[in-house]
């Protein structure tokens, strides 16, 4: 019997009365930070805590709970805890609890939330840009008019506003071209790939982030190994990537801050990571950081980070975030190299 109980790949756990552990299989024991012995006759709550276990020990009937576990795997289970007898009224007898993992399942509702959020922001922002495309169109004419009637003026007194006019319609055409990229990130459409080598990628991005950067007296570090080859990108979208993530990191840190950006080749992928030594994210934030409007920056609109990872996925990539609140963030994007989109992952 007990090496069928070690075959279930859910786990199973016997509570005495008072929520001590009678036993446990295999399954339990690597899915919950019990010890190897299963903690036998030691209370249930001295390995997980923050449960009641001995409160649900003592429910005369059967109960359903979900549970967030972050050692020794990052797993959501669901725990349902049922008497060992069924006849059993008192509430002091042995009970049965069997957690099955739900992670996977979790994990897919999530994305099935993203997509749906997504969908709901690219209308949003069709919508925005139609609004905003008439005006800045009207503008640029206005300019375009104003500069056509400075020219019958003598250059000594016109060259001043001309120069102004030409900074307004340099910033016009930016602003242009920050929406457009923008809606380009966020519809659902198939990259465009070509062979880029994203060090010039991250060159172009800075070049446009150059004045606000020199303003804000942001150091930027940059560093490319020999070994990273040409890769299959959209160039347009990755641009918007590193644009985003510059940017955060622009607005996390203080005057003088640091941004060090390193590009490496490891094994079959391609790493890039933007490492600045600002404000960090809190912990419980961390999570969240993708969520759609999330944002913890006063005037931050918190689709930054989303727009990234939606990108990142579609060239078969993944993001990681590392964050000590007070010493800064480092995200790391990593490509497979060669447009590797399927590995074998080791057997757990």
């Amino acid at each position: 019997m007990e090496r069928i109980f070690n075959t279930l790949q859910d786990g199973v756990v016997v509570l005495d009365g008072e929520g001590r552990v009678e036993y446990a299989n295999a399954a339990a024991r690597r899915m919950l930070p019990l010890p190897k012995d299963g903690g036998l006759g030691a209370p249930m709550e001295r390995f997980v805590r923050d449960v009641p276990w001995r409160q649900w020990a003592r429910e005369t009937g059967g109960l359903k709970r979900r549970l967030e576990i972050s050692y020794p795997e990052a797993r959501v289970v669901e725990a349902v805890v049922v008497p060992l007898d069924e006849g059993e009224e008192s509430g002091s007898g042995s009970r049965v609890a069997i957690f099955h993992d739900v992670t996977q399942a979790e994990s897919s509702t999530r994305e099935v939330i993203e997509s749906e959020r997504l969908q709901a922001l690219t209308l949003l922002a069709a919508g925005v840009a139609h609004e905003l495309g008439n005006p800045l169109n009207s503008l640029h004419i206005h300019l375009q008019l104003i500069q056509r009637d400075l020219r019958r003026l003598p250059d000594g007194a016109a060259a001043p506003m001309r120069e102004s006019i030409a900074v307004a319609l340099r910033e016009l055409e930016r602003l242009d071209g920050i929406i457009h990229q923008f809606l380009r990130a966020i519809r659902p459409t198939q990259p465009d790939f070509v062979p880029c080598r994203i060090g010039d990628l991250i060159a172009e991005t800075l070049e446009s982030l150059g004045p606000e950067m020199a303003d804000r007296g942001l150091l930027v570090e940059t560093e490319t190994d020999a070994g990273v080859p040409e890769m299959l990108l959209d160039a347009g979208q990755m641009r918007q990537v590193f644009y985003n993530l510059a940017r955060n990191a622009m607005q996390a840190v203080d005057e003088r801050g640091l941004l060090h950006i390193r590009v490496e080749r490891e094994e079959d992928a391609v790493v890039v990571s933007f490492r600045d030594n600002g404000c960090g994210i809190a912990l419980e934030n961390l999570p969240r950081v993708t969520e759609a409007y999330f944002t913890t920056k006063s005037g931050g609109s918190g689709l930054g980070l989303m727009i990234v990872q939606r990108i990142v996925r579609e060239h078969g990539g993944r993001m990681e975030i590392e964050s000590q609140p007070g010493k800064g963030t480092t995200v790391r994007l990593r490509f497979p190299v060669g447009g590797r989109q399927v590995r074998l992952l080791e057997a757990q």
